[in-house]
Parts: C-alpha cells; sequence; structure tokens
C-alpha cells in the first residue's frame, strides 16, 4: 500500500513522448475489458482485485468489474465499482476496442454475466443447471455481420467445463437472448483448462 499505484498515459502518436502520471487507489488488474477516450477523459474498464498475494501467500479472488474515468485536463482519477459479482475474463465486440462499448461479458462462478457499461445493469446466463450443465470459461463475441457494429447482433462462444463427463462443450449464445438457452452445444472429446483465451477470425 506504501507504493500506491499510477495509470501511465502516452498518447499513441507520440510513442516518444512525455508519460503522464495519474495516482489511484492501490489494486491488482489482470484483465482489461476496454479503455476509450473523447479527447478530455479516457474510460478504463477492468477487473479490480484490492489486494493479491500478500505475506500468507493466499490468493483472494474477489476482483469486481471497475471503471476509472482520468480527467486530463484536471489530471484527477474518478473510479467506481460496476457490478458486485466477482468476476474474470472480461471481453467486448472486438470491433470496439478503443471505441466507447456497450456490453462486456465476463465470467462468473457459473456464469457469464453481460455488463451494460452505459447503465450499469447486467444479464445473467447461469450454467451449472439440467439445461445448461457445467461451469464457463471466457466467452468471445461473434457478429452476425461484417458491418457496423451491433452488439446485440451476434453470437457469444465459450467452453463450458462438464463435469458429468469429465469434457468441455464449446456453447453458443445468442447475443439478443443473453439469459436465455444456448442455440448449440458441440461436445469436445477433451477437457479445456479454465483460463483458455481465444479469438473469432472471420473466414
Amino acid at each position: 500500500d506504501n507504493y500506491g499505484a499510477s495509470f501511465g498515459i502516452l498518447r499513441r502518436d507520440d510513442p516518444h513522448g512525455e508519460v503522464r502520471w495519474f495516482d489511484i487507489d492501490p489494486c491488482y488488474v489482470f484483465h482489461v475489458a476496454n479503455a476509450h477516450d473523447d479527447g478530455r477523459s479516457i474510460t478504463v474498464q477492468a477487473v479490480r482485485y484490492p489486494e493479491l498475494w500478500r505475506e500468507n501467500g493466499g490468493f483472494d479472488a474477489d476482483g469486481v468489474m471497475w471503471t476509472w474515468t482520468i480527467d486530463l485536463t484536471n489530471g484527477t482519477v474518478a473510479e467506481s465499482r460496476l457490478d458486485d459479482r466477482i468476476v474474470e475474463f472480461p471481453r467486448i465486440d472486438d470491433r470496439l476496442a478503443t471505441l466507447p462499448a456497450r456490453y462486456a461479458v465476463s465470467v462468473g462462478d457459473a456464469s457469464l454475466i453481460r455488463h451494460d457499461l452505459v447503465t450499469g445493469g447486467a444479464v445473467e446466463h447461469r450454467f451449472g443447471t439440467a439445461a445448461s450443465p457445467g461451469k464457463p470459461g471466457e466467452a468471445v463475441f461473434v457478429p452476425s455481420t461484417s458491418g457496423p457494429a451491433d452488439e446485440s447482433s451476434g453470437w457469444y462462444l465459450g467452453y463450458v467445463y462438464d463435469p458429468e463427463r469429465n469434457g468441455s462443450d464449446l456453447v453458443i449464445i445468442d447475443a439478443s437472448d443473453f439469459a436465455g438457452p444456448p442455440v448449440a452445444r458441440i461436445k469436445l472429446p477433451q477437457r479445456v483448462p479454465y483460463g483458455f483465451h481465444g479469438n473469432w477470425i472471420q473466414g
């Protein structure tokens, strides 16, 4: 805690320019959902842990979705909790990286959670049920078209471990019916480890 924490800001169009530092409350971050700017401020959305790996070596998995707004004019940072649920591996529609995105999908204990980054609301797709067994990993958004980004038109793909058969499924969820049953489950011949990252590449 005595060392503090800061955001370092470097302009992408001036890679040899001055780095500006903005102090924040001490924390730990593994995965960032997105960051974007409007010329006056930068918004960063990520999973924030209040602390990790204290002297006992333990790992307290209590990261939650968090938002920081960095004011480039007055040098201040406002931060707030976006959701109370413990999550990891947040993802947005990759076409909106560095642009304002409406949704980020994160992984809960036995669910995928779609966070509304504008309203602060959330919708949950539950696993661990007869209709949708298992525990999920990271989900990636697959758009239905190559046109302008529409975050409700497409599908979320992710691996889900099914303990009943000790194997993983590739699960496909309709983005327009996120809490509804998956539109497909493709059984894989083996288990895919938790934390396995993936991307969708248009063929």
